[in-house]
C-alpha cells in the first residue's frame, strides 16, 4: 500500500536525479469554471488544521483527524475536489494515488489541477496541492493541506495554506521538493450554471455562550433566526468565561463561577453538565480558552491580577502554573495560537495593551505594545494564517482593531459606525478575512461584522434579552 505521505518544507531536499520521470500522457484539463470553484472551496479553508471544521460544516477533510491525526495533504485535496463534484475514485489518503488518477501525470499545470512532489511514478509520492493560479509571467499559485506543521508533530500543527508565484515547471522546487507534475480532476461542476439548491443547513452558525445577570446562556442563529436560551442546570454567578467546541462537535465552556474554574460541556445527547475543574487556584476574574494544537484545553487566565496557564493533559489531569516573568495588575485577556504552535496572548496591564507569549523553548515574555492608546477594558484576539494578529479592543467604551502588519508594525484604528458603550467582545476571522465581532453594548448584545470590502456594520441581535455582561464566541459554518 502506499505510504501516506506529509510535506515537510524545511526538510532536507531529496537528491535531484533519484525519481522516476514523471509520465507526460496529456489528460484532459478541468474547466476554467471548473477550477475557479475548486481554488474557491480551497480558498475557504484556509488556515484549517487537521481537526478543525470545515467549510461545509464537518469535522477535518475526510480521515485526516485519524490517527493523532494522519498525514493529510492527499485527504484535503480529495476533499476539495469532491466538493466540487468531482469523480475521485481511486484516490486514497496516499499522496502517489494521484500520480495513478485519470491517465497519470501532465506538464503543464491548469487551475483546479492537483500538483504532485516527489513522485517516484509508482503510487509513491511525498505531497500533492491543489493550483490555485497560474501566473503571466511563468509562475504558480498553490493551496495545500498538512503544511507550515511544527517538525516533530507536523499533522497535528500544520494547517490549509498557500504559496504564491513559484517556479510551477516540472522539476524545479519548492521548499525542498521536486515538482513532479500534475494530474487534472475529472467532471467537476460548472460554476457557469446554476449548482443545486443547498441542502437546509445542519449546524448553527454563530453560537455565543453569554453571561446574563450571572446565568449562562446560549445564544444562536439557525436558519430560523436568532435565539436565546437559557443553558439548563448550570449555577449561576459566572464572572468569565471561554468558548470552543472540541473534535466531536460538542459545546466545552470553561467559566470562573465565584472565582473558581468550572468546565461546562455537551455530551452527545445534548445534555449539560456542570463539573469544578480540580487542583486551580480561585479568585479567577478573567480567562481565555482554546485547544492546543494537540488537541488538550489550554486556558490563559488571571488569579488575583496574575496571569497563570491552566491546561489538561491527555489523560485528563490539570495542572496550574503560574506564568514567569510578567507583570501583574490583568484585567482582560485574549489568547490565540499563531500557525507554529505557540502561545500568543493580548492582556491589558493596567489599562495598556501587553503582548504575552511563549517561545518554542517555552520561555516566556511580556512586551507592551507599541503605538496602542490607553484605557482598554476589553480585549480578543485572533491569529491569521500569515501569523499576523487581529485585535478587537475596548478603549474607553469605544471599538478599536489593533493589529499588527507583516513588517511587524502595530497600528490602532478606531472601528467607525459602531456604538460606544461596550463592555465585552469576542471576535473570529472569517476564511474570507472579514471579522465577526459579538459585542455587548450597554447590556445588549450586539452582532459587528466586516464585509470583505471593509465596510463594518453594528446591528443588534433580535430577541437577546440583555443584561450581558461577558460572552464568547465561536463559528460552526
Amino acid at each position: 500500500m502506499p505510504k501516506k505521505t506529509s510535506r515537510r518544507l524545511l526538510a532536507t531536499a531529496v537528491a535531484a536525479g533519484t525519481l522516476v520521470p514523471a509520465l507526460m500522457l496529456g489528460a484532459q484539463s478541468a474547466s476554467a469554471s471548473v477550477g475557479s470553484t475548486i481554488v474557491g472551496i480551497a480558498a475557504d479553508n484556509i488556515g484549517k488544521g487537521a481537526c478543525d471544521t470545515n467549510s461545509a460544516g464537518g469535522t477535518g477533510f475526510y480521515s485526516s483527524c485519524s490517527g493523532g491525526p494522519e498525514a493529510w495533504c492527499a485527504d484535503f485535496a480529495k476533499w476539495v475536489w469532491s466538493q466540487d463534484g468531482v469523480d475521485v475514485s481511486g484516490l486514497t489518503p496516499a499522496a502517489g494515488s494521484f500520480g495513478q488518477y485519470n491517465g497519470g501525470l501532465h506538464s503543464t499545470p491548469h487551475v483546479g489541477d492537483a500538483v504532485l512532489f516527489n513522485y517516484n511514478g509508482a503510487g509513491y509520492a511525498d505531497h500533492v496541492a491543489l493550483v490555485t493560479a497560474v501566473n503571466a509571467d511563468g509562475t504558480i499559485n498553490d493551496i495545500g493541506g498538512n503544511q507550515g506543521g511544527v517538525r516533530g508533530n507536523w499533522s497535528a500543527t500544520s494547517h490549509v495554506t498557500a504559496n504564491t508565484h513559484f517556479n510551477g515547471t516540472v522539476g524545479s522546487y519548492l521548499g525542498g521538493q521536486r515538482i513532479s507534475g500534475y494530474v487534472s480532476p475529472i467532471g467537476g461542476r460548472d460554476a457557469s450554471t446554476p449548482p443545486p439548491p443547498p441542502a437546509p443547513p445542519t449546524k448553527n452558525n454563530r453560537v455565543i455562550e453569554t453571561v446574563e445577570g450571572g446565568a449562562l446562556h446560549e445564544v444562536y442563529t439557525d436558519a430560523a433566526g436568532w435565539h436565546d436560551n437559557a443553558v439548563p442546570g448550570i449555577p449561576g454567578n459566572i464572572n468569565a468565561l471561554g468558548f470552543s467546541y472540541d473534535s466531536t462537535g460538542a459545546r466545552v465552556v470553561e467559566a470562573a463561577e465565584d472565582g473558581v474554574l468550572h468546565e461546562i460541556y455537551t455530551d452527545p445527547a445534548g445534555g449539560w453538565h456542570d463539573n469544578t475543574v480540580p487542583g486551580i487556584g480561585t479568585g479567577i476574574s478573567a480567562l481565555a480558552f482554546s485547544y492546543s494544537p494537540q488537541g488538550n484545553r489550554v486556558i490563559e487566565a488571571v488569579e488575583n491580577g496574575a496571569l497563570h496557564e491552566i491546561y489538561s493533559d491527555t489523560d485528563g489531569t490539570w495542572h496550574d502554573n503560574a506564568v514567569p516573568g510578567v507583570g501583574g495588575g490583568i484585567t482582560a485577556l485574549g489568547f490565540a495560537y499563531n500557525p507554529s504552535g505557540q502561545r500568543v496572548i493580548e492582556a491589558v496591564e493596567n489599562g495598556a495593551l501587553h503582548e504575552i507569549y511563549s517561545d518554542p523553548d517555552g520561555t516566556w515574555h511580556d512586551n507592551a505594545v507599541a503605538g496602542v492608546g490607553g484605557g482598554i477594558s476589553a480585549v480578543s484576539v485572533q491569529v491569521k494564517p500569515d501569523s499576523t494578529r487581529v485585535i478587537e479592543a475596548v478603549e474607553n467604551g469605544a471599538l478599536h482593531e489593533i493589529y499588527s502588519a507583516p513588517d511587524g508594525t502595530w497600528h490602532d484604528n478606531a472601528v467607525p459606525g459602531v456604538g460606544g458603550g461596550i463592555s465585552a467582545l469576542a471576535v473570529r476571522v472569517k476564511a474570507d478575512g472579514s471579522r465577526v465581532i459579538e459585542a455587548v453594548e450597554n447590556g445588549a448584545l450586539h452582532e459587528i461584522y466586516s464585509a470583505p470590502d471593509g465596510t463594518w456594520y453594528d446591528n443588534a441581535i433580535p430577541g437577546q434579552a440583555g443584561n450581558a455582561t461577558a460572552l464568547s464566541l465561536d463559528l460552526r459554518s
